[in-house]
């Protein structure tokens, strides 16, 4: 036997991997590159009918050596990012129009490369994982099983599980009495 439920459900998955190369010019004096941090991932979703986009940013702080390794300091600059994410929908019948959406960052943005070339620029290599997930409410066919026991009424369900001298044994355990079930 099949029934239909209305729930709010996964009707979409997407994901971005992202990867951003990037070439920086810092100074001509640098020696060599020290370290890279990623901080300060702010991220929103953005629709647009049926397409999603991830609109974000977050700060790089390069650490890098100058003079021969004699003085260090650190560079900051923030990525801007606006990306499409790649959608796979589920067919339902949808009861509302209204999407929901969450994202999931399972792989923050981190710098996975960093080299210092002769003509003294830095190539960085940023990844990141998204995950976008929508949700809408639909209407859920369901298999019910075959020894499946009608609901019991409203009046059968008091019948059953309604005491009717719950008054009674109150008042009696408030007088001091004893209570008997």
């Amino acid at each position: 036997m099949y029934r239909e439920i209305m729930a709010k459900t996964l009707t979409g998955k997407g994901k971005i991997n992202q990867v951003i190369e990037k070439e920086l010019f810092i100074s001509n004096d640098i020696s060599k590159t020290l370290g890279c941090w990623i901080i300060n991932l702010k991220h929103e979703i953005i629709r647009e009918n049926l397409d999603i986009f991830v609109k974000g940013s977050y700060d790089i702080q390069l650490w890098y050596a100058l003079n021969n390794n004699q003085k260090s300091e650190v560079y900051n600059e923030t990525i801007e990012f606006y990306e499409k994410v790649n959608m796979s929908y589920r067919d339902l019948k949808v009861i509302d129009n209204e999407i929901y959406t969450k994202v999931y960052v399972p792989k923050y943005p981190s710098c996975t490369s960093m080299e210092l070339d002769e003509n003294k620029k830095i190539k960085l290599k940023i990844e990141a994982l998204y995950y976008v997930d929508t949700f809408q409410e639909a209407l859920l066919v369901v298999n019910c099983s075959d020894d499946y026991v009608e609901d019991v009424s409203i009046e059968e369900e008091i019948v059953m599980n309604v005491n009717p001298n719950y008054i009674n044994d109150v008042v009696s355990t408030q007088d001091g009495e004893e209570h008997k079930s």
